[in-house]
């Protein structure tokens, strides 16, 4: 059975083996470049109550497809751990432009459930987690901590390997909604699916840096962001 790594909090996830030695170790600062963020609600709220296999995997067999994926709890889905990539919906400048936080924040997603593989044209990469934003329940009062947090754009940063194919140093990486790793069977209750990485091509559109260590599948890897 394939483990979906897509499914870890990003690379610090305590399921993960972390101990004196080996774990999530982040990489150095230097020439590190950093812009603030919010979780975007709107695409919460454009969610579906639930994926097919066929619907997620773009499938062309006209066979039954069975609902493998269902819309998380919001704390779930806002919820961002460092190390955590983070896209955006192309031309939501509209939506935003009356925001005061969107002036002096980006306002991304780091959660792809419930968001099939042919969607991936309408979003852009923006960053890579920097700190976190944790959220709990709603209570109905109101959100009772930070929802801000920061974004690496610029620099070095350390990724979970959640592409199920072993990355070598040099590697060009792309982020992707759905990863040729991801197990087709109904998703495990261990976490929504977060955007994942791939190996990528030269000329890939969705490039977002150069691997810098070797990793293994479900390993951590340091990756230069390009700019």
């Amino acid at each position: 059975m394939i483990t979906d790594f897509q499914s870890f909090a990003g690379p610090g996830d305590r399921s993960l083996r972390n101990n004196e030695i080996e774990g999530y170790q982040p990489v150095s600062r230097i020439g590190e470049r950093v812009v603030n963020s919010f979780v975007d609600s709107f695409e919460f709220s454009l969610l579906p109550d639930h994926l097919t296999k066929k619907q997620m995997f773009m499938l062309t067999d006209a066979g039954d497809s069975p609902i493998i994926e269902t819309r998380p709890h919001f704390h779930e889905y806002a919820t961002v751990q460092p190390g955590m990539v983070c896209i955006a919906r192309k031309k939501r400048t509209a939506v935003f432009r009356q925001f005061t936080a969107a002036e002096t924040s980006v306002p991304v997603i780091a959660c792809a459930a419930c968001i099939p593989k042919a969607d991936e044209k309408n979003f852009f990469f923006v960053g890579i987690a920097r700190s976190k934003s944790v959220r709990n329940p709603s209570d109905g009062v109101g959100p009772d901590v930070d929802e801000g947090f920061t974004l690496s754009i610029g620099g070095m940063v350390t990724l979970l390997n959640t592409s199920g194919d072993v990355l070598h140093p040099g590697d060009l990486v792309e982020w992707t909604l759905v990863t040729s790793a991801t197990n087709q069977g109904r998703r495990p209750r261990a976490g929504p699916r977060r955007i994942g990485v791939q190996i990528a091509s030269v000329s890939s559109p969705k490039v977002i840096g150069r691997v810098l260590t070797f990793a293994k599948s479900g390993e951590t890897f340091d990756l230069l962001l390009k700019e």
